[in-house]
């Protein structure tokens, strides 16, 4: 299994563990605590579902390339080797 799935399946898991109990107190709670509770743990489970379409949907945007995951802000990628200096007039 690649490192970047184990650290996304990881933050997935303790997002949702979060909005669990997060929506656990909001049942418990009355007024605007349980109306902020609800928001907020909804909001939690709309992002580690987000998180999940993100994790499965990277190898298809072109992010892994070769075996490695590859973003041009994460380091040197294939395409170092072919740039040029600019030409000097």
């Amino acid at each position: 299994m690649h490192p970047f799935l184990m650290m996304a399946v990881g933050h997935i898991i303790v997002v949702a563990v979060l909005a669990f109990f997060v929506l656990f107190a909001a049942g418990k709670a009355d007024g605007f605590v349980k109306l902020l509770g609800n928001v907020l743990g909804w909001l939690l489970l709309i992002l580690a579902v987000l998180m999940i379409v993100a994790t499965v949907a990277a190898p298809f945007m072109g992010w892994h390339k070769g075996g490695d995951w590859h973003h041009p802000m994460w380091g040197p990628s294939d395409h170092a080797t072919t740039m040029q200096p600019p030409a000097k007039h």
